[in-house]
């Protein structure tokens, strides 16, 4: 008894060993999960199967998928936090996800389940994935006229726009709401026309960003705010300067605007995963890491919310704006949405609406750009010529437009496009890139799936795969796909 709960979730679950669910865990969740493990004995057999077996139908029609057991409140954490990898070493689950998620696949076959408690559903977190993706277009098929998406799985952030009222809110459900607003949110930001309008920012703020670049020894923590930068300047057409780390560089608001959106950012993954708060938030409490989640999101949306809205007054008093104010997202949408309504249109977005779109896309898009451009960076360190010929490559494309970056965006740049595109091919930013809820039982590669399931596309596998035939030693020093933005001062210099 002592040693158990100390011992499943040692290094991430921490206080799991408060007394309250320690009573819980051994009054009801062990005899349940002894239960489970004696049914379940014969599936925990572990499975070999070559990469290719990723693209194969199930040997019984029917059946249920294969996977980890799944505990009560545990979901599979005993046996899925620390795998053991074919070449002996071993992978951290939640920390590395990239080989874990791959691993399950390898040991499982094409579909496959796992408990992961506060990302899954039920009292196990479970969760269905699927690396067929020809497979993965039943799935897409069977979620109905709302889609289901990754947004809906962030309970935290549900958590506090509800106990608020906060209109952000409607962004995370699967309603008519979360169509409506998303409808309205892609006008100003997808189309080629729309872009246009902002690329000259980009190309300008970026290149400041990258003069900030030797003035930081983690390129992790750069790479964040250096991202903070660039959407600021893109949604608001503002500089917020928070890649610059000299005192008196950004505005005191600024900083704890961008301190605040990264902290939040940081902490979201954690508390959906974190057993306590998971507990607690069911029964209406708030958890300390909850608390501390609760506050960096408040700081950091209360300040965007008022950026958007002290720019609607100034649009609607027909105050002049700056270039890059008038090419914002937020200036585009806002001129989209009023011209709808003063047109009629019932599906214009309010002002309210408006702000929380805007906010939430100023707030929510860091991560996944930081991450990317660190994995750009790792992979560039490590091929020292492929680097050079990128280099040549955006070198002669400024001096073909006088040292004009916004110009050289709009440039085609294949081989800037093939380092990014190979990048997300070997670490997606997303390891997991679409979440879907089915509305209907549907059967995956010889596997039922109940109506109600959560399947995620399993991605990485199939991506990796092309790699495996044509491996590239790695050079001393270098990262592994494993240590994502742990990029040392001399590592990301190389780039």
């Amino acid at each position: 008894a002592a040693w158990l709960p100390s011992h499943l979730c040692a290094n991430r679950h921490k206080d799991l060993q408060s007394a309250s669910l320690a009573v819980l865990f051994f009054r009801w969740a062990m005899p349940t999960a002894c239960r489970i493990l004696s049914r379940r004995a014969t599936a925990v057999v572990s499975r070999t199967r070559h990469k290719s077996s990723i693209i194969a139908p199930a040997s019984s029609p029917s059946a249920p998928p294969p996977g980890f057991p799944r505990l009560p409140l545990l979901g599979s954490l005993p046996w899925f936090s620390n795998l053991s990898l074919p070449d002996g070493s071993s992978v951290q689950s939640l920390d590395e996800q990239h080989e874990s998620w791959a691993e399950g696949t390898r040991r499982h076959g094409p579909v496959w389940r796992v408990g992961i408690p506060g990302l899954g559903k039920g009292i196990s977190g479970d969760l269905t994935l699927c690396a067929d993706p020809r497979e993965f277009v039943k799935v897409l098929q069977a979620e109905g006229k709302y889609p289901y998406g990754a947004i809906q799985l962030q309970w935290p952030f549900i958590v506090w726009a509800t106990k608020h009222g906060r209109t952000v809110g409607k962004l995370f459900t699967r309603s008519e709401d979360w169509r409506h607003i998303r409808h309205g949110m892609q006008k100003s930001i997808l189309p080629p026309a729309a872009a246009a309008g902002y690329a000259a920012i980009i190309g300008t703020t970026g290149r400041e960003v990258v003069l900030n670049a030797p003035l930081w020894d983690d390129a992790g923590s750069f790479m964040s705010r250096a991202s903070f930068d660039l959407f600021a300047g893109l949604a608001l057409g503002r500089r917020i300067r928070a890649s610059d780390p000299r005192p008196g560089a950004s505005l005191p608001e600024d900083e704890r605007f961008c301190v605040d959106t990264i902290e939040a950012l940081d902490l979201l993954p954690d508390v959906i995963q974190d057993l306590p708060s998971i507990a607690m938030s069911s029964l209406g409490l708030e958890s300390p890491m909850m608390k501390r989640y609760f506050r960096a999101v408040s700081g950091a949306l209360d300040y965007a919310e008022a950026q958007v809205r002290e720019m609607l007054a100034r649009l609607d008093a027909a105050e002049p704006l700056s270039t890059a104010e008038e090419a914002s997202y937020l200036a585009s949408t806002v001129r989209t949405q009023r011209a709808a309504a003063a047109a009629g249109a019932a599906d214009a977005l309010t002002d309210d609406e408006i702000v929380a779109s805007v906010s939430v896309a100023l707030v929510a898009s860091v991560n996944t750009t930081s991450s990317i451009a660190t994995w750009v960076l790792a992979h560039l360190a490590c091929e020292p010529e492929v680097q050079q010929r990128l280099r040549e490559e955006v070198a002669a494309a400024l001096q073909q437009h006088a040292g004009s970056l916004a110009a050289v965006i709009e440039e085609e740049l294949p081989y800037l496009k093939a380092v990014v595109r190979e990048t997300h091919r070997l670490t997606p930013a997303l390891v997991i890139s679409s979440v879907k809820e089915v509305d209907a039982d549907i059967d995956l590669a010889g596997h039922r799936i109940p109506a109600g399931s959560l399947v995620a596309l399993e991605n990485h596998s199939l991506q990796a795969e092309a790699a495996s035939d044509h491996p590239r030693p790695r050079r001393r020093g270098c990262p592994s796909r494993r240590s994502s933005h742990e990029i040392t001062r001399e590592q990301s210099t190389l780039c």
